[in-house]
């Protein structure tokens, strides 16, 4: 064997990584460290949305209310023309 040969070396290694790549993937550990994570994902994703839901419905009342004086703006206008 050729100790200088890279192409060897690069090929080893590629199979001792995919063979520890595999133990590694099919370790409970690996799994219950999978789940948790994504089980925290999930969880910050249900509370970007009820954040945004929150901020959504806010802006809707503030829209809500800017429309409802502009409304009564245009009323007192009206009435005071008219005057």
């Amino acid at each position: 064997m050729n100790w200088k040969n890279e192409k060897v070396w690069c090929g080893v290694a590629g199979a001792a990584i995919a063979v520890i790549g595999g133990k590694v993937l099919k370790a409970k550990k690996t799994r219950e460290l999978a789940v948790s994570g994504l089980a925290k994902g999930m969880k910050l994703h249900a509370d970007a949305k009820a954040s945004f839901r929150s901020m959504k419905d806010e802006a809707a009342d503030i829209c809500y209310d800017a429309k409802q004086k502009a409304e009564e703006d245009a009323s007192e206008e009206a009435c005071c023309e008219q005057a």
